[in-house]
């Protein structure tokens, strides 16, 4: 099919058929030329003939439009998924600092498999001496972080690839995808360049710390103001901190999810906390609720007595002060941590400890109260993976039950 349309004092003519990949565009100075030529096409391509001088223009005009695409930047790309693809705002921040520090001068055209290794390497041992615009490292990275750049950027280019590539045309494979099984982890030649440079190579840390016996009696203690034993003095009473760490250790809530906590969302009648989870798809709330065992429920209904809104006042209630909130209270129990000597726990520690009290947790015929599922539902997990992560039984518990048989 073609059509003719002025343009100023020339005429365009538009050839649009579907053996061609991409309309083909023409002008002419009189409109007797373009109509000239549209019949003898329109007369071809009624015979089922495509002219040869269409097929040539076409397949040049698809060869330029992707030496166009592949000589974009990659940053810019990296600038349109984030303009219109719904991206977490976790993500969002890891690719713009990607942006910043990985990604200057990089085309399309160069993101190969080579690159992609040596992208891999660089993020290993080639880059940790170096310092990025903020001052911060961004090299010597631990397998983890390595692995949430590449996810990342191999969803850009699934995006970009998906929305480039004409249809009915096969989408490259993404090299970003194509990476073995264990890539992210140091092989022995990376943790010899890694030595050679002055570095460590990094591991997955898997937290396993949780509360010994007596440990949590001493942080309560320091919270009502005890001095403790070899300590110079106390500290301040704070029985807001010992509410919040009783309401996170008895019900597994995420730090979040207990400073933004409303007594509205509390059901006394039913016994549970309809929680507003955090870490829904894509930032979403992921709503569940918590059951409230039957001390913890008597210390918060005495806590939340005559309060009205939020249970605890650390946040002020806006979107702008949640980052804040969070450093303070990390901070907080840091402190904590450190004064009563325990310095290898940290207050995500305490979800932890948490989750494996819902596991151990037994009624008056010595059976489990909960099964994996519901414990699954009661943490706000959809990946039954997490109780394999968090189930921190300790050996000495497990043993115990042995010597009870």
């Amino acid at each position: 099919m073609a059509s003719i349309q002025p343009r100023g004092d020339k005429f365009q003519l538009r050839i649009k058929n579907k053996v061609l990949p991409k309309p083909l565009f023409y002008t002419f100075d009189t409109l007797a030329e373009a109509e000239a030529f549209k019949a003898q096409v329109d007369g071809l391509l009624k015979q089922g003939v495509v002219p040869q001088v269409l097929m040539k223009a076409a397949e040049a005009k698809q060869k330029q439009e992707k030496a166009t695409q592949d000589s974009q930047f990659l940053s810019a790309v990296v600038q349109g998924y984030l303009n219109h693809a719904p991206v977490a705002p976790n993500e969002a921040a890891l690719l713009t600092v990607m942006q910043r520090d990985d990604l200057r001068g990089v085309a399309v055209a160069d993101v190969t498999y080579q690159w992609v290794e040596g992208y891999v390497r660089k993020l290993k041992t080639g880059r940790g001496d170096v310092r990025g615009a903020f001052g911060r490292k961004v090299g010597n990275l631990a397998p983890g972080s390595i692995r949430k750049r590449v996810g990342a950027l191999a969803r850009v280019m699934d995006w970009h690839w998906r929305r480039t590539v004409p249809a009915g045309e096969a989408i490259p494979p993404n090299p970003l995808r194509q990476l073995p099984r264990g890539y992210s982890v140091y092989s022995d030649r990376d943790t010899a360049d890694a030595t050679r440079a002055g570095l460590a190579a990094k591991k997955d840390i898997t937290r396993e710390r949780r509360l010994a016996l007596g440990e949590e009696a001493l942080v309560v203690q320091a919270l009502d103001g005890v001095k403790l034993p070899g300590k110079l003095r106390a500290l301040a009473p704070d029985p807001e901190a010992k509410m919040f760490l009783r309401l996170v250790l008895d019900t597994g809530l995420r730090m979040k999810e207990a400073y933004t906590l409303r007594v509205s969302q509390i059901d006394w009648s039913r016994g549970f906390i309809n929680v507003e989870g955090s870490k829904g798809h894509r930032g979403a709330a992921k709503p569940r609720t918590v059951p409230l065992k039957s001390g913890i429920a008597a210390e918060l209904r005495a806590w939340c007595d005559g309060r009205v809104g939020l249970v605890f006042s650390y946040w002020d209630g806006s979107k702008a002060d949640l980052k804040r909130t969070t450093n303070q209270l990390t901070s907080r129990f840091r402190s904590l941590f450190r004064h009563v000597r325990l310095p290898n726990m940290t207050e995500h520690d305490l979800r932890h400890e948490a989750c494996c009290r819902w596991f151990e947790l037994r009624g008056k015929d010595g059976r489990w109260v909960f099964s994996d599922v519901e414990i699954c539902k009661i943490m706000g997990w959809s990946d039954y993976s997490m109780v394999l992560r968090y189930a921190s039984l300790r050996g000495e518990d497990l043993s115990s039950r042995l010597n009870a048989v």
